[in-house]
């Protein structure tokens, strides 16, 4: 099983919004709001690493209000 966290700085008022829209994202394990450096975490989960790819490049990066992605995939 492959897995991906993408941790997000966002705008404030389009938190909520970003939240539930990467709920909805095909391969999403987990989406939690984290304090620090980071506003969000997503975690990704599949054995495809094409729909890992595929949720960061185009369903993540595609979303309005995210000003900075850093994404770590772990591949076993």
């Amino acid at each position: 099983m492959n897995e991906a966290y993408v941790l997000l700085n966002v705008d404030y008022k389009e938190q909520k919004d970003i939240i539930e829209k990467a709920k909805k994202i095909p391969g999403v394990k987990t989406v939690k709001t984290v304090y620090g450096i980071y506003d969000i975490l997503i975690i990704l989960e599949s054995n495809d690493m094409q729909q890992i790819k595929t949720a960061i490049d185009v369903h993540i990066h595609g979303m309005s209000g995210i000003n900075n992605l850093t994404s770590l995939i772990s591949v076993n």
